[in-house]
């Protein structure tokens, strides 16, 4: 009996050994839930690569201790579910061929041979209305500085919204709408800053600098109303982006198009009160 007991005894404790390992594997091969990190809005090619934002986001995610992989899953445009982008072994993944201003949903999951983390919480993302590069959004910035960033006080945050959609709508009109008006005068320039510096319709990259108008000065909701100018995003003091504005000085256009109106059309009254600033 006692005999019996002690074998008894010994696969008990057996079966508990084995058990435990188990668990322990169990728990050694669960994978941590990847956390999205967030976009960079201003001034950077993080999220949004130079020259290729209309149709190109490139998604971040911290790393997961164990995972040899990555899941990327889109939904936006053309995807109308959840789909599978791309396995990758890096904490990125520059996903490309998308719509011009369209709002994409990302989330990634991790992987270990056939253990699978959670999914990541949602990131949404949208491409921009138009292409630039690093001289492209500081060119954009100087101007919206020069013209209205500088004025202090809240009567200003509308005028500077609309200033950065004037100088987006412009560029987007002649390059990607094909707007007859437009596309004639810029179709020698090739990109935003040289529309800015050298058309003659806005300024000089030197008179910009004579007035203090530089890059190093350019205040945060400037760049703000900029990046929701050109990704077509509010995103400054929650002030509607206005994408019929193409222009904010006194001076005549001959045009049959409604839209060309904003010498007409300012948040607070006619165009006296600009013509106190801009004469």
């Amino acid at each position: 009996m006692i005999k019996v007991f002690v074998m008894f005894l010994a696969v008990l404790m057996t079966f508990v050994i084995v058990t435990d390992g188990l668990t322990a594997e169990a728990a050694a091969a669960k994978l941590a839930t990847p956390k999205m990190v967030e976009q960079v809005n201003y001034g950077s090619d993080f999220t949004h690569p130079y020259n290729k934002q209309t149709s190109t986001i490139k998604v971040h995610w911290t790393s997961v201790k164990g995972a040899t992989s990555y899941e990327l899953y889109i939904k936006g445009g053309k995807y109308k579910s959840w789909k599978k982008y791309k396995t990758v072994k890096a904490t990125n993944c520059t996903v490309s061929n998308l719509a011009r201003t369209t709002t994409y949903q990302f989330k990634v999951r991790a992987v270990k041979g056939k253990t699978l983390s959670a999914y990541s919480k949602t990131q949404t993302i949208k491409t921009a209305r138009m292409d630039f590069d690093k001289a492209g959004w500081e060119a954009m910035c100087r101007i919206v500085y020069h013209e209205v960033g500088q004025m202090s006080g809240s009567m200003w945050d509308k005028p500077i919204v609309y200033v950065a959609d004037c100088v987006a709508n412009q560029y987007v009109a002649a390059k990607y709408t094909n707007n007859p008006m437009w596309k004639a005068y810029y179709r020698n320039y090739k990109n935003v800053q040289d529309i800015i510096y050298r058309s003659g319709g806005f300024m000089s990259s030197a008179q910009l600098s004579r007035d203090g108008a530089n890059y190093s000065n350019v205040s945060r909701r400037v760049k703000q109303a900029v990046f929701g100018a050109v990704y077509g995003k509010t995103h400054y003091n929650g002030i509607a982006n206005d994408y019929n504005v193409y222009f904010w000085c006194n001076r005549s256009y001959k045009t049959n198009s409604s839209k060309i109106a904003y010498t007409f059309k300012i948040p607070w009254g006619y165009f006296n009160v600009w013509r106190t600033y801009w004469g």
